[in-house]
């Protein structure tokens, strides 16, 4: 089995094309059941957040997964417009490290973020529950768990968490000197959300609205920050009091357009708004930028903005990328060591078989006892040489080996007699 991954993210793709590749949560199981479908593909899982769209697959046939990969991510995934010369494609152990960084947030925008391994975590469990993630990606997320676990306790990456959300208040702060007085609109109820209003609380600011499709959301959160809490309907409302508004709620399209920001503008009678999209797709509209007394930022912004954070937070890197290191060693030895597993287990179970009808000769042990005393006997027997096996293995020579010990022990003649 082969690891690919192909994919575009906040590196490769600007946000305009990145809204086209977006997924729902509730899209990522189905659809890696889908590619898993493919008879080149045997497992499959897709990340997805608001920087990144991934596929990875463990494939039968490198290149016939490779176009499945392609063909599925553009037509199934993207609209077919554009994104193709912003994809990247990554395959063996290129795919283990660079998933490995994503968990430990040494790829993502903010460098240290907390968010992404919960989102790693969601596509896990989707793909889980497609019954599309198989031994190799299992053992391929379960190992990117642990090294994101080993970043955070053994390096200074985690210790004060950040958040894109964070950043995009920090860019705020570049507007209004003080959020003291300022109203402040959160669109969305999600952890995007709650992640800037405790920034911008700590920030200064007191007076919240949180509007949201689901006013139930939107009220638990607002209760929690003694702000106050509106539906969808009432955004136009909302938006003409709100003097800062970070938006991060999901839709297929953006719903502050430029008619509605114009008709809240005429409100204010001139009083600047603020706003900051975390959205993707984008909640604002970009033709929002041409009115006057509106400042936008979007994800690209706060990208730009989060480079500059990225070399304060530069000494625990390398330390953590020399974890990352260590970590994608230990899963390329196990995978080298996966040709082995048929053979190891037949020859077990040759040993075993042989042992018991011998030990079958010993009428004063009843079969309980006899079959406890054929598997120790066994273990015994074969420690040493499958020990050397897989060390072998760990080396590159699992294939010749295993060939060997087939050839040594006659089991190539047993399956040709069967």
């Amino acid at each position: 089995m082969t690891l690919v991954l192909l994919g575009l993210n906040h590196r490769t793709a600007p946000v305009e094309v990145r809204e086209r590749y977006s997924i729902a949560p509730d899209q990522l199981e189905g659809l890696a059941e889908k590619f898993a479908a493919h008879p080149e593909v045997a497992e499959a899982a897709l990340i997805a957040t608001c920087n990144r769209t991934e596929v990875v697959v463990s494939a039968r046939d490198l290149e016939q997964a490779r176009l499945a990969l392609a063909d599925g991510f553009h037509r199934r995934i993207g609209d077919g417009s554009a994104g193709g010369e912003q994809t990247f494609e990554l395959v063996g152990e290129g795919v283990v490290r660079h998933l490995f960084r994503v968990a430990s947030s040494l790829d993502s925008m903010v460098v240290g973020e907390a968010q992404i391994l919960g989102q790693l975590k969601d596509a896990y469990r989707s793909a889980v529950r497609a019954h599309s993630c198989g031994p190799v990606l299992n053992r391929l997320f379960q190992r990117a768990f642990r090294a994101a676990k080993r970043v955070r306790t053994e390096t200074g990456l985690g210790a004060s968490p950040v958040s894109v959300a964070r950043v995009g208040v920090q860019l705020a702060g570049q507007i209004f000197e003080s959020f003291e007085g300022k109203r402040v609109l959160l669109l969305g109820a999600g952890e995007m959300a709650e992640s800037a209003l405790r920034g911008l609380r700590d920030s200064g600011a007191r007076d919240f609205t949180v509007v949201n499709r689901t006013v139930a959301a939107a009220r638990r959160l607002a209760e929690r920050f003694g702000g106050r809490a509106a539906g969808l309907e009432d955004l136009e409302r909302e938006i003409g009091s709100a003097d800062v508004a970070s938006c991060s709620i999901a839709v297929d399209r953006p719903v502050l357009g430029r008619e509605l920001l114009a008709r809240a503008l005429a409100e204010r009678h001139g009083l600047p708004i603020l706003l900051v999209d975390l959205g993707v797709p984008r909640n604002v509209d970009p033709g929002v930028n041409e009115l006057r007394n509106v400042y936008v930022y979007d994800l690209d912004d706060i990208e730009a903005q989060a480079e500059r954070g990225r070399e304060r937070r530069g000494a625990a890197v390398p330390q953590a990328e020399r974890i990352v290191s260590a970590e994608v060693d230990a899963f390329e030895r196990w995978r080298a060591a996966l040709p082995l597993v048929p053979t190891i287990r037949e020859l077990r179970e040759r040993v075993q078989q042989q042992i018991e009808q011998d030990l079958a000769r010993a009428t004063r042990l009843d079969a309980s006892e006899r079959r406890r005393s054929a598997e120790a006997m066994t273990a015994k027997i074969l420690h040493r040489p499958l020990d050397r096996l897989r060390r072998e293995a760990e080396e590159g020579a699992g294939p010749y080996y295993a060939e060997a010990v087939r050839s040594l022990f006659g089991l190539e003649e047993e399956e040709e007699e069967s």
